[in-house]
């Protein structure tokens, strides 16, 4: 269950086993969720990944998927839930998975590396658990800041953040190595908490499976004769308000073009936004098409001319690096940014076929129209390949595995 950030440690599992590494995952049994992917779940048990769960295993992804919620109804509830569950509401889930773990330690003859990856930050504290219990070496992964990520994070009072920042600052001293998607995050962690040594942590960013999208290229794409600008993902946490206020503006002033050019939006969308889009009355020019398996998401990529990507502007927005920036690199297509200063913009900067954005509904809409004109014309960018060839998964995973291969050693 989940969306983009599953990719990350699932390509970590299936390619560590080319490395000399035989992964066992330790997860729960999703209850209900909006986002639930089947292909994946076939793709790690095709890989021969060791899945362990706390409840039962999944018969039916039928019983576990449920409608996407009201965004208003959805970050009531999780604001409730950080005020009373800290650091979160896997909190309870804590003890249920060590002792998953003992049982795991039981039945595979030990295990030689915990890797623990967040959010939830509740499998950092298991990982400390069963690290204290069988003394192995403890690999934490940080897919998204803790304590310095005030955009997925609600801290109501001092007593939160302190509580937090008390059971980050206990998780770091216990790690034998940390892992972040990129700089930014690795400052933070290492300035607010001072006990961490530069060296200590390593820098793995987000990536695409390069075996995604060769098999993704094998079937048939659903192409289309129009341009399409595509956007894949949700919209937690970000307000697209200003890119739809764009596509509507471009299509009043150019509005021949609604039989040329397609928006197209992959992904769980809210009522209120899908409200929005449906009152522009744009027809045709606007599919939504909600979530999707992800190889059939690869395949929309594949089949788009320009992908939109976007980063909310707030607190530490300068260390914010969405996971499906790597499948958006992976694609080689065009990309408009609209993204703040800081870590992801440095990564694109010498991807070539890119242009940054304001949060500007003119500006965006004369960028829409000028990507229009090079698409009639043959004269798209090109991606740059060197950049491109530094986020494939197995690159990345071997970088992982090494740092394996070294706290085994030194153990």
């Amino acid at each position: 269950m989940g969306m983009g950030g599953v990719q990350r440690t699932l390509k970590f599992a299936k390619y560590l086993k080319d490395y000399g590494w035989d992964p066992v995952v330790l997860t729960d049994s999703p209850k209900k969720y909006f986002a639930v992917d089947e292909s994946l779940l076939k793709e790690a048990i095709d890989c021969g990944i060791k899945i362990e769960r706390t409840g039962e295993d999944i018969k039916n992804v039928k019983d576990i998927t449920i409608k996407n919620p009201n965004e208003r109804l959805r970050k009531v509830r999780s604001r409730t839930g950080q005020f009373f569950l800290i650091p979160d509401n896997k909190k309870y889930w804590r003890n249920k998975a060590f002792k998953k773990a003992v049982e795991v330690w039981e039945k595979y003859g030990g295990f030689d590396v915990i890797f623990a990856t967040a959010p939830p930050y509740t499998d950092f504290l298991v990982g400390q658990d069963v690290k204290k219990k069988f003394k192995v070496p403890l690999v934490i992964d940080y897919r998204d800041a803790w304590v310095d990520s005030p955009v997925l994070n609600y801290y109501a009072t001092p007593f939160h953040k302190m509580s937090n920042m008390k059971l980050e600052k206990n998780v770091l001293k216990d790690a034998n190595k940390i892992i972040t998607t990129n700089r930014r995050v690795k400052e933070l962690v290492i300035s607010r908490y001072g006990n961490i040594e530069y060296n200590d942590v390593k820098i793995i960013p987000h990536g695409f499976d390069t075996e995604d999208f060769e098999n993704a290229a094998q079937g048939e794409l659903p192409i289309t004769n129009k341009m399409r600008i595509t956007y894949s993902g949700s919209f937690y946490t970000r307000n697209p308000k200003y890119y739809l206020e764009a596509i509507n503006k471009f299509f009043i002033k150019f509005p021949e073009l609604k039989s040329e050019v397609e928006f197209c939006f992959i992904g769980a969308m809210s009522k209120e936004n899908t409200a929005l889009i449906e009152s522009y009355n744009l027809g045709k020019s606007i599919n939504l098409l909600g979530y999707i398996e992800h190889i059939e998401c690869v395949k929309y990529l594949l089949a788009s001319d320009v992908l939109f990507f976007m980063i909310s502007r707030g607190e530490n927005d300068d260390a914010a690096m969405p996971g499906k920036i790597g499948e958006y690199i992976g694609s080689r297509k065009n990309i408009i940014a609209c993204i703040p200063e800081g870590v992801t913009k440095k990564m694109l900067e010498k991807y070539n076929a890119i242009r940054f954005a304001e949060e500007n509904p003119e500006d965006l809409m004369k960028i829409f129209h000028e990507y229009y004109g090079l698409y009639k014309n043959n004269q798209m960018p090109v991606a740059n390949e060197e950049v491109v060839e530094l986020y494939d998964r197995k690159t990345l995973t071997y970088e992982l595995a090494k740092e394996f291969n070294l706290l085994v050693d030194i153990e």
